[in-house]
């Protein structure tokens, strides 16, 4: 079975050659390790669910909720931290408008149409909700829910006008700023969403491959020759897994159940 190593959560066009670099890194050091089978390049065009359930997965990164429901069987390795961010291993969501839009605080948001990355998305979804909830009295919130595919394709549906709203965690919304500013040049931040755990570096493999991969992932963080690769990538170093991760998304949804949003609408 081969293995595959996969960094797209964060892998705009722009951002390709970085991560080519910073695998290249990590590779050569586990080879130097004496690791067999390492791919030599990582894995693009495959979907995430595709990636998350292979059983070769030696390197990927995924978000902390597909992760907690259902694909526990992959082993933490850490969170990456960014650029930007409040708190290192930790992020927020921005909630976005167009910057015409007239809304001036979250409930100025009834029945509008909002756009998400997929239901099963922190970032994308469950982080808006807890901002929605208090506010929605049991009841449906949101007019219509646009499902897009990816936090990129919500910033398009926003900012062309097929959606009103949308929460984009703000390391995509920074690579976006920074490579694409006219997507995101249309619109503006109403708000923000508490902090959650950045998506986690984790792997397939057995413990002692995995304890591997944290030492060179930090080799890689620290090295001085990866700085521009690392500022690419809005990378400054990672954190240890949170040990209580599933407690926390398994309480973002018991919030929401107590009261009465369970469904995103």
């Amino acid at each position: 079975m081969d293995s595959i190593a996969w960094l797209g959560m964060y892998d705009h066009v722009a951002q390709h050659a970085a991560n080519d670099r910073l695998w290249a890194a990590i590779r050569d050091r586990l080879r130097d390790h004496g690791l067999p089978g390492v791919p030599v390049r990582v894995t693009r065009g495959w979907s995430t669910q595709a990636v998350w359930s292979h059983p070769g997965l030696l390197l990927g990164m995924i978000c902390t909720r597909p992760w907690a429901r259902e694909h526990p069987q992959l082993r933490l390795i850490g969170h990456p931290a960014y650029a930007g961010t409040d708190r290192p291993g930790e992020h927020r969501s921005l909630i976005v408008v167009r910057r015409d839009d007239q809304a001036q605080a979250l409930p100025d948001l009834r029945g509008r149409a909002v756009a998400i990355n997929d239901c099963g998305s922190n970032s994308g979804m469950a982080l808006l909700r807890d901002r929605i909830a208090p506010l929605a009295e049991g009841q449906p919130f949101f007019g219509r829910v646009v499902e897009t595919g990816a936090h990129a394709d919500s910033v398009r549906a926003v900012g062309e006008g097929r959606a009103d709203v949308a929460a984009i965690d703000e390391v995509t919304f920074a690579a976006l700023a920074r490579f694409d500013p006219d997507a995101t040049g249309r619109l503006r931040v109403l708000a923000k969403t508490d902090a959650a755990a950045t998506p986690a570096f984790v792997t397939a493999a057995e413990p002692a491959v995995a304890t591997l991969l944290g030492t060179v992932l930090a080799q890689v963080m620290a090295d001085p020759d990866l700085a521009g690769t690392r500022d690419d990538l809005f990378l400054t170093g990672i954190e240890a897994p949170r040990p209580d991760l599933s407690a926390r998304i398994a309480a973002q949804d018991m919030r929401a159940a107590a009261l009465g949003y369970v469904q995103f609408t």
